[in-house]
């Protein structure tokens, strides 16, 4: 999942997109047009056909709030939520998340957003989940080519006004709105927190529905979405700004709730700069990430999964988990003699940072991620994490995260936590890496984002 919008992702786009073959030779390409094709391509990484296992089917049953509620019923819905990943993690370190945590929706409210700039365009269903320790999640579905991945838009309610703070909002289809307003709150500030597409793509029409909310940007905006420098001096979003969250700006007012931590970056020859901001709402002892981290859990898919694809078909197929997952952070779908997918079962059921942001971004700004990450684990105190993607919340404090990013820290012994990915599987981001450096079309590798890969 990365988050930035930078140059190098349109290796694999080139690699693996049949539609590239209709592109002439990139030797033909000047450098200036490979980078704007670099932007486009990490912003919609997604965007690859490793397979052709996606089959739709926009026939599938879906669960209404209302029927929803009336088989489990709203007691067991807030309850059982309430009751999930209020605690630390043990002294083994061990790590748990839940998927499988009730949900409600409303798709008799609309499933529909015009225009909506990332695909699902049609059908585009919102699962709402209640987090616990006024805390909720909306999550939709993103959908390129043949791979799909969970978006979360995640709420916090805040102490002192009782308003929402919304991080990352979506598509604000009629569903979406519906399931928001059923909080009971009202918005009362809207968080872009880095500057990759698929994040603030759904920026313009969500503040449009919600047009009394303050809204606040990570700095570092850049592409046709709109541009937004450190400060508001040159900001222009195509909607009100009133803040940028980094270093020499004036603190939001819901500062004194949350710490914040921002990474910005500025990489040679990039179309644009690193750019996400982490939070820790401190009254309730939750770290709110975007992509820093993931976790993706075994089994089977989650539930929304069956508002895009075949239920009974595609979604049984027990391939079809591993292989969503593995597409998701770009790691090939290598199989061993069992047909397992060893590089699945790598990084399953632990916290992880994904292998596309250590092969992209840690790999050219080793020393910006690990003072980012330093300051995240070093002054805060928390015991869970909400993500943006895959699930959450995450049994997991300051140790847990320190120890995902061990490979930048550790200089001899690497902690034995990090997810045992074989070296052969960083083939396909290393012909990545190897296309930047020959075609001259972003910053080098620095650091070797591999420590720790086991050889076979």
């Amino acid at each position: 999942m990365p988050q930035l919008c930078n140059n190098e992702s349109i290796g694999r786009f080139i690699s693996l997109s049949p539609t590239l073959k209709r592109i002439p030779p990139f030797d033909t390409m000047k450098k200036s047009a490979i980078r704007v094709w670099l932007g486009i391509a990490l912003s919609v990484r997604l965007v690859l056909s490793l397979s052709n296992f996606a089959e739709l089917d926009n026939s599938n049953t879906r669960h209404s709030r209302r029927s929803f509620l009336g088989t489990t019923g709203g007691l067991a819905l807030s309850t059982a939520a309430a009751n999930f990943g209020i605690k630390p993690s043990d002294a083994s370190g061990s790590i748990a998340s839940n998927k499988n945590l009730p949900y409600t929706t409303d798709p008799e409210a609309g499933q529909f957003y015009f225009p909506a700039l990332t695909p699902p365009f049609s059908n585009r269903a919102t699962f709402l989940y209640s987090l616990g320790r006024d805390a909720w999640a909306l999550e939709q579905l993103l959908t390129f080519a043949n791979v799909t991945a969970t978006i979360r838009c995640n709420v916090i309610k805040l102490k002192e006004t009782g308003g929402l703070w919304v991080h990352s909002p979506q598509w604000p289809t009629g569903e979406f709105c519906s399931l928001l307003d059923s909080i009971g709150a009202p918005v009362e500030h809207v968080v872009l927190p880095c500057n990759a597409f698929e994040h603030k793509a759904p920026m313009q029409a969500f503040t449009k529905k919600y047009p009394r909310a303050k809204v606040w940007i990570s700095p570092g905006q850049f592409g046709p979405l709109g541009s937004c420098g450190q400060t508001l001096s040159k900001c222009n979003m195509g909607y009100r700004v009133d803040g940028i969250l980094g270093p020499g700006n004036p603190l939001p007012p819901w500062a004194n709730e949350f710490d914040m931590s921002t990474l910005y970056v500025e990489i040679p020859k990039n179309a644009g700069p690193v750019s996400e901001v982490s939070f820790c709402h401190r009254p309730t002892k939750t770290l709110v990430a975007t992509d820093s981290v993931l976790y993706a859990p075994g089994g089977d898919a989650p539930d929304i999964f069956a508002t895009y694809f075949d239920r009974t078909k595609t979604m049984t197929d027990p391939t079809f988990w591993p292989r969503t997952v593995l597409q998701a952070v770009f790691l090939p779908l290598r199989t061993d003699g069992d047909g397992n997918y060893p590089g699945y079962d790598a990084i399953k059921d632990r916290l992880v940072r994904a292998p596309i942001l250590r092969a992209l971004v840690d790999s050219r700004a080793p020393e910006a991620v690990r003072e980012w990450i330093q300051e995240q684990t070093t002054g805060w105190e928390f015991d869970r994490i909400l993500t943006s993607h895959f699930a959450s919340p995450i049994k997991a404090g300051p140790a847990d995260v320190r120890a995902a990013f061990d490979y930048l820290f550790a200089e001899e012994q690497l902690d034995p936590n990090l997810p045992p990915i074989a070296c052969k599987d960083w083939e396909l981001l290393n012909g990545i890496n190897k296309f930047v450096a020959d075609s001259n079309a972003g910053a080098p590798v620095t650091f070797d984002f591999q420590r720790g890969c086991v050889e076979l």
